[in-house]
């Protein structure tokens, strides 16, 4: 079982790819991508508990806080699904 949040990102100066570059590769990041937004990118952080799943989406943030002007965290309800949302 792991934890996972959704991060909603909306990026200063049009900077949308430097962002999601600079997320991925990151503990955690399983997906960073630019949208068509806003928001402007999202990324998607998979840890296997809570508690580390905090330090890592706070990891994140602080990498592209300069880079972004609004931060939003979607906390998935459990990670007992599919990874393509299938039932419990």
């Amino acid at each position: 079982m792991s934890a996972r949040v959704y991060l909603l990102l909306d990026v200063l100066n049009g900077e949308f790819d430097q962002v999601a570059q600079n997320l991925r590769g990151n503990p955690g990041v399983v997906i960073a991508e630019p949208l068509e937004g806003p928001p402007d990118v999202m990324a998607v952080i998979e840890a296997p508990d809570r508690q580390k799943l905090a330090q890592l989406a706070i990891g994140a943030i602080t990498l592209v806080e300069g880079m972004t002007k609004g931060v939003r965290l979607l906390v998935a309800r459990d990670a007992l699904h599919t990874q393509f949302g299938g039932s419990k």
